[in-house]
């Protein structure tokens, strides 16, 4: 008896993707943290524990710094959300291709305006349109996981791993839970790493590496479309 191949996943489903994107939420962190007062642009948890901490001292005008960023994101996923809803159909292009159509296009124009814009209006632009990564990116291999945090991540990693040491449910699920989220975790941190080297090394303008990661994964997700399925 033959038994039939799975299909495959969208590229932008898959662990490439995944790896790729998870360095831009970490490059983008990195980026903000140290020339933008110490406020992340995607990782939305750390300003609202930072928030927290300067409204019990007293620094309003610190935590300013972190509640438009916040709001700035809820706005960006919201809208994420319509272009999925508008545009969730077969087509010549698809909703994700816009999602980070947008995302490129936004990130661009700040580093094209840099040199003209606050602290604030730099960090807020680049948490609206971090959340439309967040909102577009939510599933790799058929599990859910995040580009912008690790500890979901880290947590898959560590119930995988315990999983295939004590021969607990399928081996195969728990091998491919583990290296997804695995890379994904890493490379988080392999962003933000990179991405302090190159502010280093060329000071503001290396936020261009936000654009460059998210045109290899554009064009990616167009040659798949085009050619993989």
């Amino acid at each position: 008896m033959q038994t039939s191949t799975p299909p495959s996943r969208p590229i932008y489903e898959s662990l490439i993707t995944g790896v790729l994107l998870a360095g831009v939420g970490g490059y983008l962190d990195a980026y903000t943290y140290i020339f933008h007062g110490e406020v992340f642009s995607s990782l939305q948890s750390g300003n609202v524990i930072l928030l927290g901490l300067n409204l019990a001292d007293g620094h309003l005008t610190k935590a300013l710094a972190y509640i438009v960023p916040i709001l700035c994101f809820v706005i960006g996923a919201g809208l994420a959300n319509v272009i999925e809803q508008l545009f969730h159909r077969p087509g010549a292009i698809i909703w994700q291709e816009l999602s980070i159509i947008a995302e490129l296009t936004g990130v661009f124009l700040i580093d094209l305006f840099l040199p003209f814009l606050p602290s604030l209006a730099v960090t807020s632009g680049l948490s609206l349109f971090a959340a439309f990564q967040v909102h577009t990116f939510r599933v790799l291999n058929n599990h859910p996981y995040n580009t912008t945090m690790t500890t979901g991540n880290l947590r898959t990693v560590g119930a995988s791993l315990l999983n295939l040491l004590i021969g607990h449910g399928d081996r195969a699920t728990s091998r491919l839970l583990l290296r997804d989220s695995f890379w994904v975790a890493a490379s988080f941190g392999i962003g933000a790493f990179i991405s302090t080297v190159m502010t280093r090394a060329i000071g503001v303008q290396s936020l261009l590496g936000v654009v460059i990661i998210l045109l290899i994964v554009l064009g990616l997700m167009i040659w798949d479309q085009h050619h993989g399925h």
